[in-house]
């Protein structure tokens, strides 16, 4: 069995249950970036559900958007322009009708692999049942009693090192049955390739529509699509292996491995599709053979690997967990009993599922990771880049996995490539634009088919927001060479935005049309509409954008003067936020009332969060209509937009709004059907986020949520100097505790930190460059100056007043 004494990172840091998963929900994740799967932990019949990030419905295209239209004679950009006078003349409705026509199709879906079902007749029982998701291990363990009485044990993992999920099951000998099943249509069907080894092929549908869609055959096969394989091995040391009728079975074993790899033609790379079938399934059996070669050896790589990520942070807030399954514990949490202990597993899930999810040379996480079982799932689990997919990277890089990024980043460039034909398409413009959703094939048009939502549709700065992930990377890593590659990213959607300008009637810059993201506004007769002249989310996100072009552009010596001209004078004339007469933040150009005054989406935030220029002691004023945007908002909201909520309060210093909106993620949310938005949003009892349905991105912006309470270095003050704030948010409920391993901007690094009564008690900071930083902490009024230097680490101390003093290390 997998060594009960393998390297582990932290204790504590288990999810239990204490019965078998329900539903899909219920299950706990494994992944290795590429191969996922959800660990149901039946006793005499075991589910894996299996994922392989490259399966997807479609295949590659040309990058031509393909309107519904009519469009007229001067095309798209006259259909933009004609909007654009219908909103002057003060007809939006009739504005979103003419945008309507630009609406391009949909994307494609994230797909379900295979299910692996191991049927041990024998061992089925539930007497002292436990099964535990060990995050700092990558590992589910499953241990109970057969009804004769007989301990059993399984775990599961995937290896990042070999390539192959392993499953392993122990307890008395009996019989053995492993198959493999599929929502899809198999090319060659489970097949013998060796002694207790199985092969089977399998296509993509060709187009899968979204599952809120209605339309004739919604799941098409036939077409053009990713080809996959699968290769299986059933291993038993003591038993003779067979296999019949396409299942392995096994006679008489005490122990059973399951060894299972994946293979397809969608090279992530490049996007592309080879095409050749024979060649995918001998990929797939040269994979499996090479994981056999040492399959004892599987356990200890994958746990050596997976511990050295997840290993790097480590949080404690003080608090003994309780001897309970997570519904239980969670159940006291909704009563009002304390239970510090589950925000630690919450904040640990988050980076766990980015090192389960996201690896250099896989794609980026999409809705669900890379955790899927519908052929159909909702909103096609497809990269919703109007929030989701950049939520889905907030806690990689503070969390000191910046390997995890990096497949965002190679994704982007390839979005940018595809964004310039839609870019000069749709609006004649320079540069590269991306709308709301898009895919691996680098969809970014308009979703839609001429009569859906310009809420979500009419939105193009996906691109300029997305760009932000470029220069993060640069302000935590300091790479400059990762930089200079990816530039052409961020200044290609700077161009792209200077020409989406329009000048207004009083004479500054805006967007006409504009949105703010899937949220309205409401007509004077009652009706709501969503385009306007111009919206406070699209002003922000331009404004960021074009900052951090300025900024940068000297770093990777871009002498495009023409282009730092447009930057400078379109930055003198970009309106800032502006307070609305009811004290909260505006979001729309004009006073106008919510249609929604609770939605789920705050875009016109996006200053404070994930933005910098908005914070209590530059912009005061802002600072306090953007929390008075957040009371208005209400305590309810979807899963993600909860987590989007804790990242904002903590920006804007408040412990108790924190305080809340961690008790507000944490509510149970029940796992089975119908349960789903607009339903409140919270946790499931496997602790992953609850839309409802279930979306990582909740479980990743809550993890960076958590970072925001306990330290901030976004910012500098008059002189320069880079500033690190200890505690700025930290609730109350957690008075003591310690973190380790944050990375922060700037290259420094928070080597350890621990308070206890609120204030600080000990602080190291570290960098890998020379850097002078202000120190501070909640609350304090002092400040402590520090000259960080390579292999020089400074311990500053609390005064428990507000003081903080330092030294060398």
């Amino acid at each position: 069995m997998i060594d009960d004494g393998a390297v582990t990172t932290a204790s504590g840091l288990v999810l239990r249950l204490d019965e078998p998963a329900r539903w899909w929900t219920d299950a706990f994740p494994v992944g290795n970036g590429r191969l996922g799967a959800m660990v149901h932990g039946g006793t005499g019949a075991e589910r894996l559900q299996v994922n392989d990030d490259t399966c997807w419905s479609g295949a590659p295209h040309d990058g031509t958007v393909e309107p519904v239209g009519p469009l007229g004679p001067d095309g798209a950009p006259g259909v933009v322009r004609r909007a654009r006078h219908l909103l002057a003349e003060g007809d939006p409705l009739a504005a979103q009708d003419e945008l309507a026509k630009l609406q391009s199709g949909w994307v494609q879906a994230y797909q379900p692999l295979v299910d692996v079902l191991v049927e041990q007749p024998g061992a089925a029982g539930r007497d002292d049942y436990r099964r535990v998701l060990d995050l700092a291990r990558g590992v589910v363990t499953t241990t109970w009693r057969s009804a004769a009485g007989e301990p059993w044990r399984q775990e599961v993992l995937v290896s990042h090192p070999d390539g192959a999920l392993l499953l392993e099951r122990a307890g008395a000998p009996g019989e053995t049955r492993v198959r493999l099943a599929s929502p899809h249509p198999w090319a060659s069907t489970p097949a013998a390739a060796g002694d207790g080894i199985l092969v089977a092929t399998l296509d993509m549908p060709s187009h899968v529509l979204p599952d809120w869609v209605d339309g004739p055959d919604p799941v098409q096969y036939g077409g053009r699509s990713v080809h996959a394989a699968v290769a299986l091995a059933v291993l038993a040391d003591d038993a003779p292996v067979a296999v019949v009728d396409g299942e392995v079975r096994v006679t008489g074993a005490r122990r059973v491995r399951v060894v299972l790899t994946s293979a397809t033609d969608h090279d992530v790379a490049t996007g592309t599709l080879h095409g050749d079938r024979e060649r995918v399934a001998a990929d797939a059996l040269a994979g499996l053979r090479g994981a056999l070669a040492d399959v004892d050896g599987i356990p200890a790589r994958h746990v050596a690997d997976h511990a050295a990520l997840l290993g790097r942070v480590s949080l404690d807030l003080v608090a003994a967990p309780p001897d309970l399954p997570l519904d239980a514990r969670l159940a006291r949490h909704a009563a009002g009993e304390p239970d510090a202990h589950l925000a630690v597993l919450a904040f640990q899930l988050g980076r766990y599922l980015t090192v389960a999810g996201s690896r250099p040379g896989t794609l980026p996480l999409n809705l669900q990771g890379i955790w899927n079982e519908r052929v159909r799932p909702p909103w096609s689990s497809n990269y919703t880049i109007n929030i989701n997919t950049e939520m889905n990277y907030w806690p990689a890089l503070v969390g000191d996995l910046a390997e995890c990024h990096e497949p965002l980043l190679s994704w982007l460039d390839r979005l940018a490539a595809a964004g310039r034909q839609t870019a000069r398409t749709l609006y004649g413009a320079r540069g590269w634009v991306a709308h709301h959703n898009s895919d691996p094939w680098c969809f970014t048009g308009p979703t839609g088919r001429g009569h859906d939502s310009a809420s979500w549709s009419a939105w193009p700065l996906g691109g300029a927001w997305l760009a932000r992930h470029v220069v993060d990377h640069h302000d935590w890593t300091g790479d400059d060479d990762a930089l200079r590659r990816h530039w052409p990213v961020v200044r290609d959607a700077a161009r792209a935005v200077l020409d989406l300008l329009v000048e207004l009637p009083d004479g500054t810059l805006g967007t006409s049309p504009g949105t703010s993201p899937e949220n309205h506004y409401l007509l004077p007769d009652g009706r709501p509409a969503a385009v306007a002249v111009s919206t406070t989310a699209d002003l922000a996100i331009v404004r960021d954008l074009l900052e951090q072009v300025r900024r940068l552009a000297p770093v990777v010596r871009d002498r495009d003067e023409d282009l730092r001209a447009a930057v400078d004078g379109a930055l003198e004339r970009l309106p800032t936020e502006r307070v609305a007469p009811d004290g909260r933040l505006a979001e729309w150009h004009e006073d106008v009332p919510d249609a929604e005054p609770e939605h789920r989406h705050q875009s016109h935030l996006y200053r404070v969060f994930p933005g910098t220029s908005i914070d209590p002691d530059t912009t005061p004023e802002l600072a306090a209509a953007a929390r008075r945007t957040l009371d208005a908002r209400g305590p309810e909201s979807t899963g993600w937009s909860l987590a989007w909520r804790l990242a904002l309060r903590a920006r804007l210093r408040d412990p108790e709004g924190v305080a809340a909106l961690v008790s507000a993620f944490l509510h149970p949310v029940p796992g089975e059907e119908p349960a789903s938005w607009p339903a409140p949003g919270g946790v499931y009892r496997s602790l992953l986020c609850a839309h409802p349905p279930f979306q990582v991105d909740g479980n990743l912006g809550f993890t960076a949520g958590v970072v925001e309470a306990l330290v901030q270095a976004h910012h500098r003050g008059p002189d320069g100097v880079r500033e690190v704030h200890l505690l700025p948010a930290l609730p109350a409920s957690w008075p003591e505790g310690r973190v380790q391993g944050l990375r922060l901007r700037g290259g420094v690094d928070l080597v350890d930190l621990r308070w206890a009564e609120g204030r600080v008690v000990l602080a190291e900071l570290a960098a890998k460059r020379d850097v002078v930083v202000d120190v501070r902490e909640r609350g304090g009024t002092e400040r402590a100056q520090v000259t960080l230097r390579p292999g020089r680490p400074v311990v500053i101390a609390g005064s428990g007043r507000g003081s903080l003093s330092c030294g060398a290390s």
